[in-house]
């Protein structure tokens, strides 16, 4: 089909930024619910009312595609559908860490196309009482073919400052900065002995998971943010920014991204990606 990379932005931004009301509405809030799922991992009434205010303005606006949500499954086209992921990092807003995001990522005819992370509880500094929702949190995104990009806030009018992301080309492991998810999955991932390896030799490490060591990576600041384990929904807005970028996305195996995927995921720059394949195997 047609993609309308505008009116599909458009509807993403306004997409995140009602995903971004409500998460503010419950963050640190002493009443807020945790149950688990079936895979033990935690859900919240801002998982999921933030995602069913999401499926509600890309219905109205792009009623012509699916949907795909961590919390509500696939409604509508699965060919041509938009990827959510309404709270990456659900565990830290339980905590009262604020490192989490909105990812609503878009699938045309198959490929990605189209990616925004946008985290809500971040920016220059708290909001101020009755402030423009459109003017809060921070946002990355990218559209196939035409580079990523950074700014605050939820629309274009606030982001006419906006800064092109592009990764690091650092290429010697000994001076990289690598980013990772959590290190019991890394066990359970059969990684262990190769995590052991890149932490010995790499120049840096630090645990910044989920979301947040991708956009790391694309903004340059790491150079590599190595996922032990990842769902569609977690990566597929990142894989857009990260390659727009211009860094490297791998899945262990070349395994495709897809509904069923849940593997292990790397974005690195095209410099040290032949170093971490070397370990990692992927």
């Amino acid at each position: 089909m047609r993609f309308d990379a505008n009116r599909c932005l458009t509807a993403a931004f306004q997409a995140c930024r009602l995903a971004g009301t409500i998460h503010r509405e419950h963050f640190r809030q002493d009443d807020l619910a945790v149950e688990r799922k079936a895979d033990t991992s935690p859900v919240t009434r801002a998982d999921r009312e933030s995602e069913a205010a999401i499926r509600e303005v890309l219905r109205r606006a792009t009623p012509e595609l699916g949907v795909l949500g961590e919390e509500y499954g696939q409604e509508g086209d699965a060919r041509d559908r938009w990827i959510v992921d309404p709270l990456d990092g659900t565990k830290n807003f339980v905590a009262g860490i604020p490192y989490c995001a909105t990812l609503i990522g878009l699938e045309i005819d198959g490929a990605l196309v189209l990616g925004i992370c946008h985290a809500a509880l971040l920016g220059p500094g708290p909001p101020a009482r009755g402030s423009d929702p459109a003017r809060q949190g921070e946002t990355w995104w990218a559209v196939r073919g035409q580079g990523a990009f950074h700014g605050m806030g939820t629309e274009h009018a606030t982001m006419r400052r906006r800064r092109p992301l592009r990764v690091r080309e650092e290429g010697d492991l000994s001076r990289a900065f690598l980013s990772h998810g959590g290190l019991a999955h890394f066990q359970a991932a059969g990684l262990w002995p190769a995590l052991g390896e890149l932490a010995a030799r790499a120049g840096r490490t630090r645990g910044f998971g989920d979301w947040w060591g991708h956009m790391l990576v694309a903004e340059g600041r790491c150079d590599a943010m190595i996922d032990p384990v990842v769902a569609y929904h977690d990566v597929a807005a990142v894989r857009v920014i990260v390659e727009e970028a211009g860094g490297v996305f791998r899945t262990r195996g070349a395994v495709p991204l897809g509904a069923d995927f849940r593997d292990a995921a790397v974005s690195v720059s095209a410099a040290l990606a032949g170093s971490l394949q070397d370990i990692l195997g992927f």
